[in-house]
């Protein structure tokens, strides 16, 4: 079970209007009783009173760093948020501690979470005593592809070429984590194609996994890098990485990646898997503290700064939230339960 699909749809969640009344004539002073009302308690907030911080689960120069720092600057830019957004890297444990540590957060809005495949996979095989749906679903932003990358130096000039090799003898790989989204795509091409098992090295970030490619470090000849995390290394005069294909139902249409060829072209046939780039929020918020977030998102995936942003890093445009997206998140969960039961990765 691979393929993930679904009408996109944008559901309002609702708002909440607080109506004041007054008794008697004049400005009188509120009772105590009244202050002590007009007070929000965590239950009565509508809107943030504190800085947000906003968790990413990974290390400096991944995609999800990159995305989430992305958002906070439009979110600041155009003043969608009453209080600041803060990014806050909490990487460790393949996503675990920022995942706990926003779990341990229950009904308080001030935190939220972007997150990526590692949601479910990390999860599931390290059995910690939640689900991804016990979060706060907040919206989808987009759906971001996997590219096969080599160095710039690499004898392999497209997919065919690297299977062959890899029939031939084992190649040293590298991806975020282990027992990941990257691994997991490495371990499917072994599956689909009846190559040798890869020698998986794995890495903290895609920054790093990118940079080990780039430098070689560990005998690495492939990664299977998002396009965001790849680019610093394409464009300009540092160029030391080349993607070979997309696994992607079609080329790239924008951007610098545009008339990429498809891996499936090339004899890989993978063209279904995805990361999620989404953010959920601390378990327990209210409808009207989860329609304030799902209002601010959407605003961002509607500015035009988030749309390019989407055409420059090869982004699949992918906006869900409210029950489209609750249902998304059920299927990607039990996705990866069929990766981690084919694969042995449960502990």
């Amino acid at each position: 079970m691979w393929r993930v699909t679904g009408k996109r749809f944008v559901t309002i969640l609702g708002s909440v209007m607080l109506v004041a009344t007054a008794c008697g004539g004049g400005a009188a002073a509120p009772s105590p009783s009244a202050s002590v009302a007009a007070s929000p308690t965590a239950e009565t907030m509508t809107q943030p009173t504190k800085p947000i911080e906003f968790v990413i689960s990974t290390a400096p120069g991944g995609g999800s760093d990159i995305y989430a720092r992305a958002m906070a600057g439009i979110i600041e830019k155009n003043k969608l948020s009453p209080q600041p957004v803060q990014p806050v890297n909490k990487e460790g444990g393949s996503g675990a501690v920022a995942f706990t540590y926003v779990y341990e957060k229950k009904a308080d809005m001030h935190y939220i979470m972007i997150t990526l495949n590692s949601f479910f996979t990390t999860i599931i095989t390290q059995k910690l005593p939640y689900k991804a749906t016990d979060f706060t679903p907040i919206a989808n932003m987009a759906l971001d592809p996997f590219f096969l990358w080599v160095n710039d130096d690499s004898p392999w000039k497209n997919a065919g070429d690297f299977v062959t090799a890899a029939k031939a003898g084992s190649i040293s790989v590298a991806g975020t984590g282990s027992k990941q989204e990257d691994e997991a795509l490495f371990r499917r091409i072994e599956d689909t194609m009846k190559t040798k098992a890869f020698t998986y090295i794995p890495q903290t970030s895609g920054a790093t996994v990118a940079a080990a490619l780039a430098g070689h470090q560990g005998g690495v000849n492939a990664t299977v890098n998002n396009p965001s995390e790849g680019l610093p290394f394409y464009q300009g005069t540092n160029k030391k990485l080349r993607p070979l294909c997309a696994f992607t139902p079609e080329s790239p249409k924008t951007g610098v990646y545009t008339g990429l060829a498809t891996c499936a072209s090339q004899g890989i046939p993978i063209d279904d898997y995805y990361i999620m780039r989404a953010i959920v929020a601390a378990p327990g918020l209210t409808p009207a503290q989860q329609a304030f977030w799902v209002d601010v998102f959407k605003k961002v995936y509607d500015s035009a700064e988030w749309k390019k942003f989407m055409d420059d890093n090869a982004l699949n445009p992918d906006f869900r939230t409210g029950i489209d997206f609750r249902q998304f998140l059920t299927r990607y969960q039990q996705v990866h339960q069929d990766i981690a039961t084919k694969f042995n990765w449960v502990q």
